[in-house]
């Protein structure tokens, strides 16, 4: 993006926000799936009061409406020692851009259009053998990153049942398991036939198809993985056993016809069913989330779980709002790579920033405890400070590179040993971000991982990962 564009962004973004505009900013924010907008409510035009309004809603004289929208996101990263690696080529400082325009036609209240452009750039990280050179998300020139069309019926007085078939985004609860993919730069998409319903606190999708592979770098050359097979059903409910409090119930099933892990290669076979109860009581909020694997890979049996707990409580009355967190969380890994039986949690589609920003581990194989506290100094100013620490769940076997095994980057970063120790490391982590207006956000990272003795006897070291990003909305 040149200079002359980022200053318009910003002078956009600001002007959007002036004081005749304040009623604008109570208006909900720009979703993270941006499918989920809706700006039926700017038919009236005395609520058009944003610089964007005149494109989020254009009437068609009897045809429907249109909305146009969009994203830039500038990204600046650096690594010392990715991966935890000795390499001269782990030591990084890149600029990674992202750009997304979408048009969203409804030429009726039973029939929906929805098409969306992904571009993603990158600078500056230099070639060679891996870690070095671009990673697999971080270029793609540019391609359709979803289309796909809705047919709407109501049902009763406040249901609604969708019929949606094509190329698009899917996020479920804490995106432990299927993610949009946001930090990485390329997001991630799917080809899929679904079907959605909800009526009031109640929701239902099912879907069948398969993963988009966007990590190619040419135009308008992403085409559905060979032989990967992604189907499941997943609902969202009110839990009455506890006011405030709803619960996820779902069944996932994967083929993989090449996946890799600890073990080695082989096709996959995967069925997921779990479980997350989430919600707030009083000044707590909690996100725990019970998950089961069974299947086939290679000759064997598939025998997999993982346990995810995040608890909060708030000190609302205190000057920032601190937020006390503590996350735990436990995946199982390989007993034995010799036995063709595989105890190894498979992620999934999970989100690239699982446990932090820098994005360092997958969640597979491991057991994580994460205290941290969070800040507010104003309503759109947040801050957290935080220690990640790791341990192995099994001794049989490694860690995971972000991004496998269901991705491109799938083989174990180092392999399971059992005379190694369990201690990984532990990980520092600073992030703020600014909601500047209602169009402009201003994030930053930092985290210094300091490594574990399994590091250590592997030859790897400490590894350092800072960020800077501005993302400009319309």
């Amino acid at each position: 993006m040149s200079p002359k564009f980022i200053a318009l962004s910003l002078f956009v973004g600001f002007g959007a926000c002036r004081p005749q505009a304040d009623a604008g900013e109570a208006r909900p924010p720009y979703k993270f799936l941006r499918y989920d907008e809706d700006y039926r409510f700017l038919s009236d035009p005395a609520k058009r009061i944003d610089l964007w309004d005149w494109i989020k809603y254009i009437p068609l004289d009897g045809a429907g409406f249109l909305s146009f929208g969009g994203e830039a996101r500038e990204r600046f990263e650096t690594y010392q020692h990715e991966n935890f690696s000795t390499n001269p080529k782990a030591d990084n400082a890149y600029l990674l851009q992202r750009y997304l325009f979408h048009l969203d036609y409804h030429p009726a209240g039973w029939l929906r259009v929805f098409a969306q452009l992904q571009s993603s750039l990158e600078n500056g990280r230099p070639g060679g053998p891996p870690p070095g050179g671009p990673r697999p998300p971080d270029r793609d020139a540019i391609d359709t990153h979803q289309l796909f069309v809705d047919l709407v019926a109501k049902i009763r007085k406040d249901g609604q049942l969708t019929f949606r078939v094509g190329r698009q985004e899917m996020s479920y609860g804490a995106e432990r398991l299927i993610a949009a993919r946001e930090g990485p730069n390329n997001r991630r998409a799917f080809d899929e036939v679904r079907l959605l319903y909800k009526q009031g606190a109640v929701s239902v999708d099912a879907f069948f198809g398969n993963l988009v592979e966007i990590d190619r770098t040419g135009a308008f050359d992403d085409w559905t993985v060979p032989g990967v097979r992604f189907w499941g059903v997943y609902a969202t409910i009110p839990f009455h056993a506890a006011l405030g409090i709803r619960s996820d119930i779902y069944y996932l099933g994967l083929i993989n016809p090449q996946v890799v892990f600890n073990q080695g290669p082989g096709r996959e076979e995967c069925h997921t069913m779990g479980t997350r109860f989430f919600g707030t009581l009083g000044h707590w909020d909690l996100n725990d989330e019970m998950i089961y694997q069974f299947g086939q890979f290679a000759s064997g049996e598939v025998n997999a779980w993982s346990i995810a707990t995040d608890h909060g409580y708030t000190l609302g009355t205190l000057w920032g709002q601190p937020r006390l967190g503590l996350r735990v969380a436990v995946a199982s890994g390989d007993n034995d790579k010799n036995n063709p039986d595989l105890q190894t949690f498979n992620p999934l589609f999970v989100r690239g920033n699982y446990f932090t920003e820098a994005g360092l581990l997958s969640p597979i194989n491991f057991f994580d405890v994460f205290p941290s506290i969070r800040i507010k100094p104003r309503p759109n100013w947040m801050a957290e400070l935080g220690v990640d620490i790791h341990w192995r769940e099994n001794l049989g076997d490694g860690i995971y590179k972000v991004g496998g095994p269901s991705g491109s980057a799938g083989s174990p970063i180092y392999p399971g040993n059992r005379h190694f120790a369990r201690f990984v490391g532990e990980e520092l982590v600073l992030g703020t971000a600014w909601q500047a207006t209602r169009h402009i956000t201003f994030s930053a990272a930092y985290s210094h991982f300091f490594a574990g003795q399994f590091i250590h006897q592997n030859n790897g070291e400490d590894a350092d990962f800072g960020a800077f990003w501005a993302t400009f909305r319309f």
